[in-house]
């Protein structure tokens, strides 16, 4: 089967907008916002890397693919990772079942841990994190008015951490939900077919909201480094 179709199977038995919209690489900035995180992560051949929240694992198989780390990737929904298995590089990524709260991995296990727009957690990402090791982020962050970024690290400096870098993603993410939208609205029949008629609505309700929260600056998105000095 080819990547297109076993991709395909999974949007059909999955209904929902962000699978739609959002595509393989499930997160804000696409593959290219992964690449800029990859740049600045310190990976070494054969470093252990997890994946967290992973959906079909495009992070984990690129990760493997062309920086020779050892990945695992992780997601509560195992049809998503069994997507990913069989997709191109899935042989090189070890799968598991498993939620972001509760990673079934001991303490200091990786040298890097990535979350892009799943749910953060951040003391056990701490936990199975090894001293020095990166954590990769693409995420919503509080907007200037409400703390900015500073506010945002606070609690993860807390447990340890230190930012590397950082690049706001906030108009790409405004773009990546004005083009669902767009998307939702454009082929309307067929999605509301696909969702139903409440469903339908619900998704551009939700998209509604986010367009209007990103472009009048209430929420934020960003690609973010942190290295773990201590704990």
């Amino acid at each position: 089967m080819t990547v297109e179709s076993i991709f395909d199977e999974l949007v059909a038995e999955y209904p929902v907008w962000w699978i739609d919209a959002l595509g393989e690489h499930n997160h804000v900035g696409g593959v290219e916002a992964t690449r800029w995180l990859m740049a600045r992560a310190r990976l070494r051949p054969g470093a252990p890397v997890l994946d967290a929240g992973a959906f079909v694992g495009a992070t984990a198989r690129l990760l493997a693919a062309e920086a020779g780390v050892r990945a695992v990737a992780t997601d509560v929904n195992g049809d998503f990772l069994a997507a990913g298995r069989a997709m191109e590089h899935g042989a090189l990524v070890e799968w598991v079942v498993a939620a972001n709260q509760r990673l079934p991995f001991a303490d200091a296990s990786f040298e890097s841990v990535w979350c892009l727009d799943s749910a953060l957690a951040p003391k056990e990402f701490t936990r199975v994190a090894k001293a020095g090791a990166t954590l990769c982020l693409c995420c919503e962050v509080p907007v200037d008015g409400r703390g900015g970024t500073e506010s945002f690290l606070e609690e993860w400096e807390a447990l340890g951490w230190r930012l590397l870098a950082h690049r706001s993603v906030s108009f790409e993410a405004t773009e990546a939900w004005r083009k669902a939208e767009h998307l939702l609205v454009r082929y309307r029949p067929r999605f509301e077919e696909r969702y139903g008629k409440r469903g339908y609505t619900f998704a551009l309700d939700t998209l509604a909201d986010l367009v209007r929260a990103y472009e009048f600056g209430e929420r934020g998105h960003a690609l973010l480094v942190l290295e773990k000095v201590r704990g």
